[in-house]
């Protein structure tokens, strides 16, 4: 490839980069009042358009918010891999508009729940009873907050081993509304020793190492109470080569692998879970959902 044409497909690049920026500036505007230029939050609207008419339409103000988390992690991320391309793999993000932008796009998986559980009954009901959510990787908190706002009769408890997430987490909590439910412990999965005790917990694939996921779907198997559920969250399959390479690169920097869904499904069919189902709520979030029997399987 000639220079010439390195230079025309960068700029090609640039401005998917510009039009990501232009969109989470208008969703900035839109949320938080901020006086600029007439003429530039003209161009903004029109910029927004031009990417779709109607883009932003009808969104609440969750859904807002969730979207400009989305674009300033994936900005904040991209820029950390530019200037730190040799950094080791790991989850070690000390930026709190990483941590909290990261923790923001979270709350889409309660939404994502709950829309799986309208068409399934066995797990609407499983939300809807007293029970006990453990959320592994609970970064700060969002998701494990927004999960207790969300199924009231739910009592929450977010792992993490990363303490500038968690000092986040419980400073966050502190004004949720919803701490009498909620609680955040230093710890790794692994070390996970409680027994038939939660009926639904979540662990997030792209951040799971290949060499602790073995011990990490067995302890979680044994935490899990007789019928209780786990929901196995992955990123939808990429829509073309490009994709999946970008996404295999952001998951790999963040400590986790690639696991593709029949991976998965292979695993947790190996410690007897039942129910098993690869389904995608909406793109790009993923879930693999496994139920524990009701009662001890025996092995033959």
């Amino acid at each position: 490839m000639s220079f010439e044409s390195f230079i025309k497909k960068c700029q090609t690049l640039n401005w998917s980069l510009e039009a990501l920026a232009a969109l989470g500036a208008e969703l900035r505007l839109r949320r938080e009042e901020l006086n600029t230029d007439s003429r530039v939050a003209s161009l903004l609207r029109e910029v927004v358009h031009r990417i779709e008419p109607g883009l932003l339409d009808g969104f609440d103000s969750s859904q807002e918010l969730a979207g400009l988390a989305l674009i300033q992690t994936s900005f904040r991320q991209a820029i950390e891999l530019l200037e730190n391309p040799e950094r080791a793999p790991g989850w070690n993000y000390e930026d709190p508009l990483i941590l909290e932008s990261q923790g923001q796009v979270s709350r889409l998986i309660v939404r994502g729940i709950d829309t799986l559980a309208a068409s399934r009954p066995a797990l609407d009901t499983t939300l809807r009873q007293p029970g006990a959510l453990l959320d592994i990787g609970t970064g700060v908190g969002w998701l494990a907050i927004e999960a207790a706002r969300s199924w009231p009769t739910m009592r929450v408890v977010g792992i993490d081993s990363w303490e500038p997430a968690l000092a986040l987490a419980r400073k966050n909590l502190d004004r949720s509304g919803v701490a009498e439910r909620v609680e955040f412990r230093s710890q790794r999965v692994e070390h996970l020793d409680e027994e038939n005790i939660f009926t639904l917990a979540r662990l997030p694939g792209p951040f799971l190492a290949a060499e602790i996921l073995a011990v990490a779907l067995e302890r979680v198997y044994r935490a899990l109470a007789p019928g209780g559920w786990l929901i196995f969250g992955l990123h939808a399959r990429p829509p073309n080569e490009l994709a999946e390479a970008l996404t295999n690169l952001r998951i790999v920097r963040w400590g986790g692998h690639p696991w593709t869904t029949t991976e998965v499904e292979q695993r947790l069919k190996a410690l007897k879970f039942e129910r098993i189902e690869a389904v995608s709520p909406s793109p790009p979030i993923m879930f693999v959902l496994g139920q524990r029997p009701d009662e001890p399987v025996l092995n033959s």
